[in-house]
């Protein structure tokens, strides 16, 4: 059981957690999308592989189906995620070709199930399910197991990685990061079962085995894992990241909006807009943020454009340049408003415009609402 919670396979199963909340996020968002479902059970599957070659849930399986069960599951569902994956990048450049293509990749992929159903059934019962070995690898089933399993990887992760190598070059810079950890990890993978293919044929078709190339497929296999699933995860992670960052910041600005708020509001209570009744969770879910964030913006806009007729200058401009002025700007025209001026009525650019995003618009109105906040301290 310790063993079962190494630091390396408690970094493997944090990554398979992130990666498997973010692509079930993601099918449920887009239930329709082929490649959404294919790498969700890709992760799924790659995850399953990872358990079953653990001792303790091997062992488990043996004790529960019968000997060997437990490397026949790992070596199953590590074919059908190599599959998935394939499908992934199939279902994306194929468009109407893709269900025959897609029907074409399952063959080569049932041809290794049921060969490595055949091999687990020759193999005599008190080897079943051991690890490959130099007394183990002149036995005929364990060798058909472990080098059809072998080859079948070879070609997906290869196929997969070629897959990848297209899409870099469109790809954008922080996407193009995640699919070179992918294709790293995937390289790593087939190198391993090149390896592993290696040790077989050589010890079939000369006779001693070399250890060594166990020896180094094993790390292969280990470190091209974690590469892979760092890989897929990096861009959802990313994603996330800045996605927390804009909700701190949008948060932030709507805080430092206040004073401006509240002297444009007092005068015209009308720019409030109406609050919906919501649910007792809303406060909590990152979108009532920016709701938040947008309205008071607008409501600003607005009673900055009422306002407007009494201004002599454009407030938001000079409050870039000169703050303190931009206050006090602000204050005459709101006097003017109270004492009932009479003005032309016509309303005034407010905002510098030609702004490509709302973020753009808030600078100058955070500058005005921090010149008004130092103004009426």
């Amino acid at each position: 059981m310790n063993a079962l919670f190494s630091p390396v396979n408690i970094v493997a199963m944090v990554l398979f957690a992130t990666a498997l909340a973010w692509r079930i996020y993601q099918t449920y968002r887009a239930p329709r999308v082929l490649p959404n479902w294919a790498i969700t059970v890709t992760i799924v599957c790659v995850a399953g592989s990872f358990l079953a070659q653990q001792k303790v849930i091997s062992d488990w399986l043996d004790e529960l189906t019968g000997r060997g069960t437990g490397r026949l599951v790992n070596n199953i569902m590590l074919a059908v995620a190599v599959c998935a994956l394939l499908i992934v990048f199939l279902g994306s450049a194929l468009g109407p070709r893709r269900p025959l293509r897609v029907f074409f990749e399952l063959i080569p992929l049932a041809a290794a199930i049921a060969l490595m159903f055949i091999a687990m059934a020759v193999t005599p019962v008190e080897v079943r399910g051991l690890a490959l070995s130099p007394k183990l690898v002149h036995e005929p089933g364990v060798a058909l197991f472990y080098l059809g399993a072998g080859l079948y990887l070879i070609y997906g992760l290869l196929a997969c990685a070629w897959w990848i190598l297209r899409y870099i070059r469109a790809a954008d810079r922080h996407l193009k990061t995640g699919l070179k950890l992918s294709a790293a990890g995937l390289i790593l993978l087939s190198v391993g079962s090149v390896f592993r293919a290696l040790y077989i044929v050589i010890a079939w078709a000369f006779g001693p085995s070399i250890p060594v190339l166990l020896t180094v497929a094993v790390p292969l296999v280990l470190l091209g894992i974690v590469l892979f699933l760092a890989g897929i995860t990096y861009p959802g992670a990313r994603a996330r990241f800045a996605a927390l960052r804009r909700r701190r910041q949008h948060k932030l600005h709507h805080e430092r909006l206040t004073p401006l708020w509240t002297v444009l509001s007092d005068v015209y209570p009308n720019i409030v807009l109406r609050t919906t009744p919501r649910g007792p969770w809303d406060r909590w879910r990152p979108r009532t943020v920016h709701r938040h964030y947008y309205r008071r913006v607008i409501e600003i806009r607005d009673g900055l454009v009422q306002l407007s007729p009494y201004l002599e200058t454009d407030l938001t401009a000079l409050a870039v340049d000169d703050p303190r002025g931009a206050a006090e700007a602000l204050k005459t025209a709101l006097a003017r408003q109270a004492a009932g001026e009479a003005t032309d009525g016509r309303a005034k650019l407010v905002l510098p415009g030609g702004a490509a995003d709302i973020e753009s618009d808030v600078r100058p109105l955070l500058a005005l609402s921090a010149a008004v906040s130092r103004n009426e301290a």
